[in-house]
């Protein structure tokens, strides 16, 4: 560890600066994922809730000398501060030998302590190895596969999500191939509790579609979940196969697919999606990433405008997104903190550049500006990527997955921290249920301000897991607010129906701070110390000391003073009879230890305030 922690603090950091995004490229040969082939996903999650996002990256494998395709092992880098990563590797999280997809974060069991999930493809033998792992303590994981629910398909794509209200997240699998049993079924993955699971043949599983990815978002603020899934394929297959679906949640475990109606039935080699408020409307748009078939060169993405009445209006032309490329990965952030989500396009098969990130202009149109930036990628990140805020400066950081085609893997994955930094204001959510699942997936949080016109602004994220392609974006919530410096109202409503949701709301938010939140059915409840309890809980039941009265756990705070109790007059801790004897002794004067109240004049007001606080002091 001393060595890796030394190569680490000695690489040189290149900062570059291009267009108008700005980011410096941090990567060291670990978080390159050197002597690792073939980089395919990422997921961020703070696995060991000391505050900081960790780094899952999955790799798919190449062939070997001997010409035999081979897996290559997982890793999880544990974010130590300063930019640093240590590996943290187990056997279990190395993920056996098969090609990895998409890994996938999520709390299965409410115990605290974040799960993995991990598609793969069939490894040389044959054998499907998709991955569920518990995290029994902290970095201690066990392999519970039930490789049975897992055979006969190649699965890609995944995205958890609780859909029967039970307060266990449930695993939606996309699959791309399977046995003449399976015939490319996805396969959905109900929550039994205890680490088990059981498998809905039913739902979301028509025959012969080639499924690459899964979004979920309440797309018509219903307070259900649905889900759009992508199906992608060359285009001398058949349309059923490549044509992409929306599942609309009708409640009651009821689903009815309106992809046609609402305008969204993409039909083309689609890749990955991602959901997300791009005109600050109040309703979640859609945005799709298409290869179209090797047979026909590059395809278009689809930007799809969420018109509030269950139907979408394709703006991608003139939303400025039309380009002709090999998209694999979208995603949606940030990143310049202007309070209007940005777009990032991973591409692959030879595109130059490789990239795009597209500047949100606030009207419904983009700008390009990765150009001239390591945002662009190089010619072989072309596999996926993620955002995170892995240093907590509030401005999200960027993570390009692809590369190392040969063996052994010379690391191509890069990590660019955000250097944007433009005077805007931020604010991060991280949430923990306590009714709802513990990963808090399909919440949504809306945040209110002030614009640079004395507008009020709304902004909303969900809690999502899996959209993009092969990625897990952090769990936290991120708002950029422009200029605002204080945060009018902030709404968190979360996934408890078909019961009437919980909805927490909180007032005058001071801005540029991470807040951890826990759901409750009667308070705005802060979680400062990382247990899932209120604060103010662990102050009265005597958990946390708040020696200086500000509501605030000691252990969260650094040098704090001890508060003044007013009407003690003398400081023994007490407010009795004692401290009005003394005020009586100079009354009249202007004694500044009996002056409670600071008018000049040790009197009446000086009584009430000693009565008011009779007792011991808190």
């Amino acid at each position: 560890m001393l060595l890796t922690l030394c190569t680490q603090l000695c690489q040189v950091k290149i900062a570059y600066a291009g267009g108008s995004s700005s980011w410096a490229d941090i990567t060291t040969s670990l978080i390159a994922g050197e002597n690792h082939e073939n980089h395919r996903g990422s997921a961020w999650i703070d696995y060991d809730n000391d505050g900081l996002l960790d780094l899952y990256s999955s790799h798919f494998g190449a062939f070997d000398p001997d010409g035999e395709y081979l897996g290559s092992a997982n890793q999880l880098l544990r974010n130590i501060g300063h930019g640093v990563f240590v590996d943290v590797t187990t056997p279990e999280l190395e993920a056996n030998t098969g090609l990895s997809h998409h890994p996938a974060w999520a709390d299965i069991d409410n115990d605290g302590l974040p799960d993995l999930f991990v598609t793969q493809s069939p490894n040389i033998s044959g054998t499907e190895r998709s991955v569920m792992l518990h995290q029994d303590s902290i970095g201690v994981f066990s392999n519970i596969t039930d490789e049975g629910l897992l055979q006969g398909f190649s699965p890609r794509g995944i995205g958890w999500q609780d859909i029967n209200n039970d307060g266990l997240v449930d695993l939606l699998i996309a699959v791309s191939a399977g046995d003449s049993t399976n015939l490319m079924k996805n396969c959905m993955l109900m929550n039994e509790g205890g680490g088990t699971f059981v498998r809905d043949a039913l739902l979301f599983a028509d025959v012969y579609k080639e499924s690459r990815s899964v979004g979920w978002c309440d797309y018509n603020n219903d307070n259900l979940p649905d889900v759009y899934i992508v199906n992608g394929a060359e285009d001398n297959c058949a349309v059923i196969q490549r044509t992409n679906q929306l599942f609309k949640n009708l409640g009651e475990g009821i689903w009815e697919e309106v992809a046609q109606d609402a305008g969204v039935d993409e039909i083309g080699h689609g890749r990955g999606c991602v959901w997300g408020d791009i005109n600050n409307d109040g309703y979640m748009d859609l945005f799709v990433g298409n290869q179209k078939g090797s047979d026909t060169g590059g395809g278009h993405n689809r930007l799809f405008k969420n018109n509030g009445d269950g139907t979408f209006s394709d703006i991608t032309i003139t939303a400025g997104v039309y380009a002709s490329e090999r998209t694999r990965c979208v995603s949606m952030a940030d990143y310049n903190n202007d309070g209007f989500l940005d777009l990032y396009i991973v591409n692959f098969g030879g595109q130059f550049p490789p990239n795009h990130l597209f500047r949100n202009n606030g009207d419904e149109t983009f700008t390009e500006v990765a150009s001239g930036t390591p945002a662009q990628g190089n010619d072989w990140n072309g596999a996926s990527a993620s955002w995170t805020d892995f240093d907590n400066d509030g401005w999200v950081d960027l993570y390009i997955v692809g590369g190392s085609v040969d063996v052994p893997g010379i690391g191509m994955n890069r990590l660019l921290r955000n250097t944007n930094q433009n005077g805007n204001h931020w604010i991060e959510l991280e949430l923990c249920g306590t009714i709802s699942n513990r990963s808090a997936i399909g919440a949504r949080i809306s945040v209110s301000h002030l614009n640079s016109s004395n507008e009020t602004v709304t902004q909303m994220r969900d809690i999502q897991s899996g959209p993009g392609y092969n990625s897990q974006n952090m769990l936290r919530a991120h708002f950029g607010l422009g200029t605002s410096t204080q945060i009018v109202s902030m709404t968190i409503t979360w996934p408890t129906w078909p019961r009437e949701s919980i909805i927490q709301t909180v007032k005058n938010v001071s801005v540029d701070q991470i807040i951890r939140v826990v759901e409750d059915d009667f308070v705005f409840a802060y979680d400062c110390n990382r247990n899932c309890i209120d604060d103010l809980v662990d102050i009265e039941d005597g958990s946390s000391n708040d020696i200086n009265c500000n509501g605030i756990p000691d252990e969260c705070e650094g040098h704090v003073d001890p508060c003044i109790c007013e009407g003690d007059v003398n400081g023994d801790g007490v407010t009795n009879v004692t401290d009005l004897l003394l005020i009586v002794a100079v009354w009249g004067s202007d004694d500044p230890d009996a002056d409670i109240d600071g008018d000049g004049t040790v009197g009446v007001s000086d009584v009430l305030v000693v009565i008011a606080g009779w007792g011991d002091c808190p």
